[in-house]
């Protein structure tokens, strides 16, 4: 091969490669990562997440002691009518150390409240994720949508067109009466019509679209459907939405973290153990009572503190934290309904489109059959020009209900995927981060503490 025809061989695939990146459609799968890692509810849930992991710190903070230090320093002029006046600087050094050695278990307790916390947060960020991704799929199934009623519209159009332009001949030949001229001269006003439509739905559906993934659709590519990773029936569908989904997760979570509120509570009623130890030096502290110019001293002890009578506070929040565990009950049940009747509504939508489109199916291929065998009539005088685009009319009017019952069984599939909790991990992506359980926000076992 020549070398200048190597170059230019070069030039071309290099330019072919080049061009197939840049027209590249964006996939379903890019659009929800994209959502997943910029959407601000997201982004918030996550945040709060990481802020309860610090509450957890905060509560494992009674499990250590607490050292204190205090310097000071400070001028007297001192009178008194015993001795002589006197002016010194008093300066002192003190470090304190204390330790509780036990509080009814309230430490443990609490630690193991914000633990559950955390896991109702990961919980909540993970149901969240999941919700968004499903609104994605919806905006971005609905902009495929529009794009594709607007082509069957310009394809309706098309149909009147070559209708109005043989119309138009034989009229003006005297071949047709002037009121098929008229007839088709409205039905294409109407064929306009509706590409006027669809192409306003085209930009409410990029503004929707915008709107949820936070930039305009570049190329959107008709996803692979998710049907084999729909269950084989409800039962089982109702099942794996029970336990495995996060909403209903966080809620059992949270009636975790009530439970040790209500332990924390009751550690109230039992007394506190504390030791500590402590040491000060001091410079010229009580002159001149004492003869010496500084003093140092170490104490330790041993400290028991038990509440006698408090106002009753102590039982009205033992009391408050038993209602709260019942109200987080209810707020469980109430979200295992929810998840219940949203798995059925969703499955029983999908089996229903399921049917349709097959029914839709064959209504479109009988319709475009019927059509074709109108057209083929008319030209020979046996149908009727009304005839003709009625059946027309009926053909597009079947491919529009599929084109939407097609998308409205790849949205149910997607709805059933998010009921189950696995919508993000079907379409081959991750939680975030912020969302996983790692050791430090499981609920372990302390009480060798005895705290």
């Amino acid at each position: 091969m020549k070398p200048y025809i190597k170059s230019i061989f070069v030039f071309i695939l290099v330019f072919f490669l080049t061009g197939a990146t840049e027209v590249r459609g964006e996939t379903l799968q890019d659009a929800v990562k994209s959502v997943l890692q910029n959407n601000p509810e997201i982004t918030s849930f996550a945040y709060n997440r990481l802020a309860r992991d610090q509450e957890v710190r905060q509560a494992m903070a009674d499990f250590f002691p607490r050292i204190e230090t205090s310097l000071s320093s400070g001028y007297v002029d001192q009178h008194h009518p015993y001795w002589s006046d006197d002016e010194f600087n008093p300066r002192s050094a003190t470090v304190k150390l204390n330790q509780n050695l036990f509080r009814g278990g309230a430490t443990l307790s609490e630690v193991n409240r914000q633990k559950s916390r955390v896991a109702s947060a990961a919980y909540q960020l993970q149901g969240t994720s999941e919700n968004t991704a499903l609104l994605a799929c919806r905006v971005y199934l609905n902009y495929l949508r529009a794009i594709d009623q607007d082509i069957l519209a310009k394809e309706n159009l098309l149909i009147h067109q070559r209708f109005y332009d043989q119309i138009k001949l034989r009229s003006q030949a005297g071949v047709d009466r002037g009121v098929d001229f008229e007839q088709i001269n409205a039905r294409l006003s109407l064929a306009k019509s509706n590409l006027i439509v669809t192409n306003a739905n085209i930009e409410n559906a990029r503004t929707d679209y915008q709107a949820v993934m936070g930039y305009l659709p570049v190329n959107p590519v008709k996803p692979q459907p998710l049907y084999l990773e729909i269950p084989g029936s409800l039962q089982e569908a109702e099942r794996m939405a029970l336990t495995n989904h996060p909403t209903l997760k966080s809620a059992k979570a949270d009636i975790e973290a009530r439970n040790y509120q209500y332990k924390t509570a009751r550690a109230l009623a039992y007394p506190s153990v504390d030791v500590g130890a402590g040491y000060t030096w001091g410079e010229e502290l009580n002159r001149p009572a004492a003869s010496y110019d500084y003093e140092d001293y170490l104490q330790i002890n041993a400290t028991l503190t038990f509440n006698i009578f408090n106002g009753f506070i102590n039982q009205a929040r033992i009391k408050e934290t038993s209602y709260l565990i019942n109200e987080a009950e209810e707020i469980s049940r109430k979200t295992e309904s929810q998840t219940i009747q949203s798995i059925r509504l969703s499955y029983e939508a999908y089996m229903a489109d399921q049917r349709r489109v097959t029914e839709l199916e064959k209504y479109v291929a009988s319709t475009d059959k019927a059509a074709e065998a109108f057209i083929s009539q008319w030209s020979i005088g046996r149908r009727s020009l009304f005839d003709v685009l009625d059946s027309s009319a009926e053909k597009i009017a079947a491919k529009s209900d599929l084109i939407n019952a097609q998308y409205d069984k790849m949205y149910s599939s997607y709805r059933i995927l998010n009921g189950l909790g696995k919508l993000v991990h079907s379409l081959g992506l991750q939680w975030p981060e912020e969302s996983r359980l790692d050791k430090s926000a499981d609920v372990v076992d302390m009480s060798f503490l005895k705290k």
